[in-house]
């Protein structure tokens, strides 16, 4: 009788497999018991994370067992689709996630609470010793899943390869101090953690709470949706698989309200193929977390986030400020000299295309301001100046404007008729006369003059302002306080 040795190799390396899998994972349990003793003598605090730890490790235990059943015992079906072998190895990752999350986070608590001694020395070594049999089950979850995908005959040499090289590249940098600080301005952001794993939320909270960030949770995607709809957080963090709208398309959801700038997304998820992070990448995920987190590596992704979005912020607030130096009059806050002739020539060529109503323009100054800068100064000119272009403001709206084209000169685009106009610069002469300003223990009052020009005269813009300018002339040539139209004029009281 034959016997298959094919059969008897693949039985014999899957049970190394699993061994490689249950011994750490039975001895986190070991270290875990002898932590919680050391821990009871001194009265700490800690039994929820202990317990998150034991809970997390016994559904590992479980799910792996459930898992190697299905796919290695004799009833196992056939090859399974990627995704499912993308599944298999998520769900199998995600209990380390709170492993290795809360060991991380007692070891911080443990060296900032317990004073230096031989007990708490023995304690945070057997929480790393925890955290580095999580990560060697980490490596078995791997072994395994590449076997059951048929890759049983991969070759280690080639990562372990590299892994020297890259210890020795880091050695060779020798001690480089990298802790991690938040800048008072990233202090008290805000944080989305959507996650439908209760223990993954509450990791990444206290991870991220114990550096100064606010963290908000929701457990799917409908509740995030009304999460950032009640306020748009600075950054979210956002699991693959939801119960309810899987996390891509959930981030396609915010990325038709939201821009990458606006709200930065770093995808979170045991899938940590070159496809997934690349699709996630593609659909505007800024950055991509793999299950489990490395606390140092969360919160170095938070940070360089929060920061990008604040330098994007600033440069925003920059362009604005820059954008409003270049078409804004500095001293009054109305729009330039080149801003207003700008929207004249638009207004011109508008008026050629016969696609906009005729408008008319008005060339105005500030009757003696001279005298005003004679005997108020200079201080006391630039008050009146102020005050006499906010009035302007607040009387020339929409789809008018006004704009200070020099010294005490200022120019109107009015799209209004004859006889408006008219109605228009009676009552705006009437607003100038009573338009008081007050300087120092004084009050100033004063007048204008100004020319107005139609559109209907001329198709140039430089034509019409010389007609405007002209008019402008005769107002002050016949006694100021007054507006000089085509076949009249405007007179003040």
């Amino acid at each position: 009788m034959m016997v298959d040795s094919s059969k008897g190799a693949k039985g014999i390396l899957l049970t190394q497999i699993k061994q490689d899998f249950v011994t750490p994972a039975n001895a986190i349990f070991d270290y875990l018991d002898i932590v919680e003793k050391a821990v009871s003598k001194l009265d700490l605090q800690s039994e929820d994370e202990l317990n998150q730890i034991k809970s997390s490790c016994n559904k590992l235990i479980n799910q792996y067992e459930e898992a190697f059943n299905l796919y290695t015992g004799s009833g196992s079906e056939g090859k399974k689709t990627p995704e499912e072998y993308s599944e298999l190895r998520h769900n199998l990752r995600t209990p380390l996630n709170a492993i290795i999350g809360y060991g991380e986070i007692l070891i911080e608590d443990f060296e900032e609470d317990i004073p230096e001694s031989r007990t708490r020395r023995i304690i945070i070594n057997d929480l790393k010793h925890i955290i580095e049999l999580a990560r060697e089950t980490e490596k078995a979850i791997e072994v395994f899943v590449d076997f059951i995908r048929g890759d049983e005959n991969k070759s280690d040499d080639g990562d372990a390869s590299q892994v020297e090289t890259a210890e020795a590249l880091f050695k060779s940098l020798g001690d480089i101090e990298h802790s991690i600080t938040l800048s008072d301005e990233l202090k008290s952001s805000d944080i989305l953690i959507v996650d439908d794993n209760k223990t993954n939320c509450e990791v990444l909270e206290r991870r991220l709470s114990m550096s100064g960030l606010k963290c908000r949770t929701a457990y799917d995607g409908e509740s995030a949706l009304d999460e950032v709809k009640k306020k748009t957080p600075d950054l979210i963090l956002l699991d693959v698989i939801l119960p309810d709208i899987n996390g891509l398309e959930l981030l396609k959801r915010f990325r038709s309200k939201h821009s990458v700038e606006s709200l930065p997304v770093i995808m979170v998820s045991a899938f940590d193929d070159v496809d997934s992070i690349a699709k996630c990448i593609q659909l505007g995920a800024q950055d991509y977390l793999p299950k489990p987190i490395n606390g140092t590596v969360l919160l170095a992704k938070v940070v360089s986030s929060l920061e990008r979005k604040l330098l994007r912020e600033r440069e925003k607030e920059l362009v604005n400020e820059l954008h409003i130096q270049a078409t804004t009059d500095q001293l009054t806050g109305i729009a330039n000299r080149r801003v207003i002739f700008d929207t004249l020539e638009d207004a011109v060529s508008r008026e050629k295309r016969k696609d906009y109503k005729p408008f008319a323009i008005i060339v105005f100054d500030i009757d003696f301001f001279k005298n005003v800068n004679d005997t108020y100064g200079h201080a006391g000119g630039d008050e009146v100046l102020k005050s006499f272009a906010r009035l302007l403001d607040s009387e020339i709206t929409q789809p008018n404007q006004v704009g200070r084209i020099g010294g005490e000169e200022f120019l109107a685009i009015l799209y209004m008729d004859n006889a408006s106009l008219e109605a228009f610069a009676k009552n705006l002469i009437e607003k100038i006369q009573q338009n008081v300003v007050k300087y120092e223990d004084t009050e100033i009052s004063i007048s204008a003059s100004g020319g107005v020009a139609f559109s209907e005269e001329s198709k140039s813009s430089s034509d019409l302002v010389n007609k405007a300018d002209k008019r402008l002339y005769k107002a002050k040539k016949s006694g100021r306080n007054r507006f000089i139209l085509i076949d009249s004029e405007i007179v003040g009281e």
